[in-house]
Parts: structure tokens; sequence; C-alpha cells
């Protein structure tokens, strides 16, 4: 892996370096903690903004800027970013903070240009990344599966912050999820060994994770089929399933059964989750979420596609679930609505079509530049760099699957490693196509 990823050096600062390591620090810090997590600091510099901020002076003194403009997803995302602002400012007199934390779902992709410049600032950090990223796989793998339950269990016992009445430690299903998802991506694809013992904690974890959320549970094996379908050849697939089939085949000859919050855990549960994803599970509270989500999309469309609020929606800062008449209490969050639970639809809505159809273009661009990267190093016999573009591409892919049907680009949580994982696929297409350049000693082929 570190033939293949090493780079010609460049320039490199010690405040880009700092800052990568602040950013996996405070990715780190999401992934085990989640909302806690996300309330450390004071309004309205709480970690993520001071994240970002620190990351835009480390963009401008590093240079290299153009670079985030030079692909078209980078282009398309610097549009939309435009588009957002001219729809949040005009209602920050109105609606102040609120305005400013609901345009945080397109802001957040600031990002996205933050790691592009300090990636191909120095090649050599996405190697570092990507060696974090492994040691970040053990540490979640060997926990999670203990933490995730106990918090579920023990929620009322959990201190919270007195400001805000949120406990130090809040997690939701997709969010656990989709890291799950990253995790068996990565070691599927042969960039991290796992022994059987942790093997099982995968399975583990992707069961309660089934158990619990229908989002989450697409977004775990839809991307995980795609990179099989990419790259087919994984030598933990085998070892992977077995241990996965012995957990299933037990849990069902001995009825397992494990209350975990308002579900069991057990495989009847994951059959009515699954088959509720593909049509009526029989259950009213499972047909009941999906029947209110269509609803509120519907009426969404309505007044943007076939109403009076085509063009620029309803802006950034106004309660959706209130305007709208689908206000519900979260029994994740504990606390009101403000958008729907999609962010696709919450772009719409607050954006009208025009940022719509710039979002889906962006989305579509970011795909298509993946992809390219991808055949294009398997072209040229650049296996682990294949490798990583897939593994890139499917993570990215389950959180967007997950934001489908959940608040989760609404959030630092999820938000963040979105933007992220978007910026470095851009900036290692790049530096790819930067060392075909300097080995056939022309561009490289398109």
């Amino acid at each position: 892996m570190s033939a293949v990823l090493s780079t010609p050096k460049r320039s490199r600062t010690r405040a880009a370096d700092l800052y990568l390591g602040f950013l996996m620090v405070v990715l780190l810090g999401y992934t085990l903690a989640g909302r806690g997590f996300a309330y450390i600091g004071m309004p309205p510099l709480f970690i993520g903004e001071i994240l970002l901020l620190t990351g835009l002076l480390v963009m401008l003194r590093t240079g290299g800027i153009v670079a985030t403009l030079s692909s078209l997803p980078g282009t398309l995302l610097a549009i939309l970013i435009v588009w957002v602002l001219a729809r949040t400012i005009p209602f920050l007199g109105l609606y102040s903070f609120d305005a400013l934390r609901d345009s945080v779902i397109v802001m957040y992709g600031l990002f996205a240009f933050i790691i592009v410049v300090v990636l191909y600032d120095e090649p050599e950090r996405l190697r570092r990344l990507v060696l974090a990223y492994g040691s970040f796989a053990v540490l979640f793998v060997s926990i999670m599966p203990i933490v995730y339950p106990g918090y579920q269990l023990l929620q009322s016992q959990i201190p919270i912050w007195p400001r805000y009445n949120v406990p130090l430690i809040s997690l939701r299903p997709g969010e656990v999820g989709v890291h799950f998802a990253g995790i068996a991506l990565f070691v599927l694809l042969g960039f991290r060994r796992l022994g059987p013992v942790q093997l099982a904690l995968l399975v583990v974890g992707i069961a309660m994770v089934a158990a619990h959320s229908r989002g989450g549970t697409l977004a775990i094996v839809v991307p995980l089929c795609i990179a099989l379908a990419m790259v087919p050849r994984s030598r933990q697939l085998a070892p992977l399933l077995m241990i996965a089939a012995a957990i299933v085949t037990i849990a069902a000859l001995l009825n397992v059964e494990i209350e975990v919050s308002s579900r069991k855990l057990s495989v009847d549960q994951i059959a009515t989750n699954l088959m509720s994803i593909a049509g009526s599970a029989e259950t009213a509270g499972l047909d009941g979420t999906k029947q209110w989500r269509i609803m509120w999309w519907d009426k969404i469309v309505n007044y943007t596609v076939h109403g009076d609020y085509f063009w620029n929606g309803k802006g950034f800062g106004i309660n959706l679930a209130d305007d709208d008449g689908f206000q519900v209490i979260d029994e994740e969050e504990a606390q009101v609505l403000r958008s729907p639970h999609n962010a696709h639809m919450t772009i719409l809505a607050r954006s009208g079509v025009p940022g719509f159809l710039l979002w889906v273009a962006m989305l579509g661009s970011w795909v298509a530049f993946m992809v390219r990267a991808f055949l294009l190093a398997r072209r040229h016999g650049d296996r682990a760099w294949a490798r990583l573009f897939v593994f890139l591409l499917c993570y990215w892919l389950s959180i967007v699957i997950n934001a489908s049907f959940d608040v989760a680009l609404e959030g630092p949580m999820l938000g963040i490693w979105f933007w992220v994982l978007f910026g470095t696929g851009i900036a290692a297409g790049l530096i790819h196509r930067t060392e075909i350049e300097g080995r056939t000693g022309g561009r490289a082929p398109p």
C-alpha cells in the first residue's frame, strides 16, 4: 500500500499536519460520542465550527486553493454554496442562529475544500489518513458493540450537558451503522485484517444496527454489495460470512432476544425490518413512520416542484416540521424536529428546485469522478488505488443512503464525515492522476 500511494514530496507546513491530526481526533469524537461530543464549545462556536474555522485558516496559509475547483464536483459545490448563502443571509435577521444551523447541510462542504488543499499539498498525508483509519477500525469494532447497547440501556443515567440537556454520549443507529459499513468495506477491500473475535464483533455490531434501523441496514448492505461487485476478490469475505452464519444460526436456535431501547435485538426483529424495507412489515410502528415520511415528502414536492416555492424554497432558518404541519418529538434525540428525514428533501424545501438540481448534479458528478478514477487505476494496474476509490465511494454512499431516511447531514456527526470523504475522494483522484502523469511523462489518458 505504501509503495502504491507514495508520491513526490511537496511543500508541507506544520499547520496542515497539526490540522490533519485535529481533524482525525474530532471525527473520532463524533463516532464514539455522537451528538454529545458536538456540544463541546460555546455557541455559536462548537467543536465543529472551531474545526471549520481553523481549517479555513490552514487552507489560506497552505495555498493551492485552485486545486479545489479543478474538478467538476468541486466547481458545482462552490456554486451550490453560493446559492445556499443567498437563501440563508436574508433570514439571518428573522431566525439568527437557526438559519446558520440549517445551512450547514451544505456549508459544511467547506470541509471538502479544506481536505483537498491539505492532502494535495502533501500527498503523503493521504497515506497517513488511510493508516489512521485502520487503527480507528480496530478501536471502533472492539468497543462499539459494547458502548452502543450500553448507551441504549443506560440513557437516563448518562450525565448531560447542563445548558443543553443533551447526554454526553448520544448515538443514533444510522450513524453507528455507517461506520460499521465503512469498517466492513475497509476489511473486505484488504486494507486491514481482523481476527476471528473482531470479525464476530463486527457482525454483532451490524446486527444491532439492523435490528434498530431500516435506513442503517440499507446503509450497510447496499455499499457492501456494490464494493464486492467492483472488487469481487476478498480474502476476508469467506471468514466473515462463516462467522455471520454461525452467529445468526445460534441466535435463531436459542431464540436470543435482547431488549435494546424500544426494539429487541433478535433474528425476528432483523427480518421484520428487512420486510418493512421491501414492503409492508405488518407492524404499525414501522409502517406508520414510513407513511409519515412519504406524506411529508409529497407535500414538499407539491409546494416546490408544483407550487409557489419552485425557485427559492422556504429558505434556511424556518422550522420545516412546524411550517409543513409534521411536527413530532424525535425519539432518538428527544427534541422537536426541524427538517424532514431526508437530506434531499431538505435541500429541495429550503433552496427550491434550482438548489435541488445543483445538489443532484454535484452528487452525480462526484460519483462519476470516483468511478472514472477507479477505472483509470485499474487500467494502469494500480490495485491499491482502485480499492481506495471503491472504499471512499461506498463509504460516502453509505452516508447518502442513511441521510435519505434520517436527519443526518443536517448535523456535524455525519455531515462533517460526509464532506471529508467527498474532499478526500477529489484529492485522491487528483493525486493519482498526477502520479500517472509523472510515470508516463505526459497527460494521463481519459
